[in-house]
């Protein structure tokens, strides 16, 4: 019974995972299909991930007025809802384009919150079932890289098979299910703190969302891993959607190739997050966290710059995406022990938008850099940021802020010490 929570959450984030996977795949060929028009899926894009990061961005003071397992189950049944309307409106004859927006809007409105609350549920679930907070995120790391290793083959050879409008259904009916999931096995925690009384007792929106953000940017170790994650994703992101396609054009090999090198570097990071999850809460954090940054960043990017063979770029991000597996899962824990109890929803919500925030800016300049200097020079810089980047936690304001107390959560229920926070 004790595990039930636990098991209760990872699949109620495996289903949600497998369903916004699907959706990802029949959505843009729904669009490609009734309109043929690669502007209009842009602009379906474009509405989907703008209302994902804006509900999940200022959605936390919600979450954490009235409840993680509240929010992740009504936003999942929102979501399955607005799923479930393109096929039945689209075979009625009453899905124009702008309404498919509305609905695509609300998609993003819903999953957003969905995801931060799954995730902000972590501390509860870790102390209700009495496992270590690090086998959690391990755990739900694990069903992260899952997801986005083997989620899109298996949703277009769905969508492929059984076709698009079976597909809406299928993602409609994963979403609901995760909402049951989290309804059923996870226990209602007490909104704000779980256990612990509300010090924003009647505080309004504007407040709680302050709150929040000052929660993120004023604590040092949590300002500095939020800056560091948002390069990372910066570089990752421009590299998989840019650089590695060039390279592997440039070397006459087709797209399968990208497929390979991205194929083998998730299996691996599935890998190290199962053994993350298994062993995580064992190892030493910062040694830990330091070699998983060395091995997961650099050495892919250099392999690239320094035109190896296919086979030696493939063992370099196989052991790059091995090394990974760990990042997530231990930052994950850094984060959630770090911010106060009741601004976790908030935290966690503000920090997933913040480091993806200049994706959208930072992977075009990047790209530019490409056709101006060419791959190699863009990867070794990218590469020497990487590995500087690796240094951070080994810094001792750093390491402090991110190493394991005895006691499990360093700062307790109110969060990092009044030292720790300035700067």
């Amino acid at each position: 019974m004790k595990a039930r929570p636990l098991l209760g959450l990872v699949v109620a984030q495996s289903l949600a995972y497998a369903g916004t996977r699907l959706a990802m795949i029949a959505l843009p060929w729904f669009v490609l299909q009734t309109t043929g028009s690669p502007a209009h899926m842009g602009v379906v894009t474009a509405v989907e991930m703008g209302s994902y990061g804006t509900a999940r961005l200022l959605g936390g003071p919600i979450m954490d007025r009235i409840g993680h397992r509240t929010v992740g189950v009504w936003a999942d049944a929102a979501a399955a809802l607005a799923l479930l309307g393109v096929p039945l409106l689209h075979q009625a004859g009453l899905l124009s384009f702008p309404l498919l927006l509305v609905l695509v809007m609300l998609v993003g409105l819903s999953t957003g919150p969905a995801e931060a609350a799954k995730v902000s549920l972590t501390p509860f679930v870790a102390e209700v079932s009495g496992a270590p907070m690090e086998r959690v995120t391990g755990l739900t790391g694990t069903v992260d890289r899952l997801s986005q290793t083997v989620g899109p083959v298996v949703a277009g050879a769905v969508v492929a098979a059984a076709g698009v409008m079976p597909a809406f259904h299928l993602t409609a009916a994963l979403m609901l299910s995760a909402a049951l999931v989290l309804l059923f096995f996870v226990p209602l925690e007490r909104p704000g703190t779980d256990v612990h009384a509300d010090p924003e007792a009647g505080a309004g929106y504007p407040e709680r969302l302050r709150t929040g953000w000052t929660a993120v940017w004023s604590d040092v170790p949590l300002r500095v891993v939020v800056c560091a994650v948002l390069v990372m994703n910066i570089i990752d992101v421009t590299v998989s959607t840019v650089i590695l396609p060039v390279w592997v054009d440039a070397r006459g090999h087709g797209p399968g190739t990208v497929g390979l090198i991205a194929g083998v570097m998730g299996a691996t990071a599935v890998a190290g997050a199962a053994l993350a999850a298994w062993l995580g809460h064992r190892l030493p954090r910062v040694p830990t966290l330091v070699a998983a940054l060395l091995v997961s960043g650099a050495p892919r990017l250099t392999a690239l710059a320094l035109d190896l063979p296919l086979w030696a770029v493939l063992v370099v991000w196989g052991v790059g995406g091995f090394g990974s597996g760990f990042v997530n899962p231990i930052l994950s824990v850094v984060i959630l022990e770090r911010l106060p109890r009741h601004v976790v929803g908030r935290g966690m919500a503000m920090t997933g938008a913040l480091t993806r925030l200049g994706v959208p800016l930072g992977a075009p300049v990047l790209g530019a850099l490409v056709g101006i200097v060419g791959t190699a020079p863009v990867l070794l810089g990218s590469a020497v940021v990487y590995a500087l980047i690796a240094t951070v936690p080994a810094n001792r304001r750093i390491s402090a802020g991110i190493a394991r107390c005895p006691s499990g959560n360093e700062e307790g229920p109110d969060g990092p010490s009044s030292a720790d926070r300035a700067g």
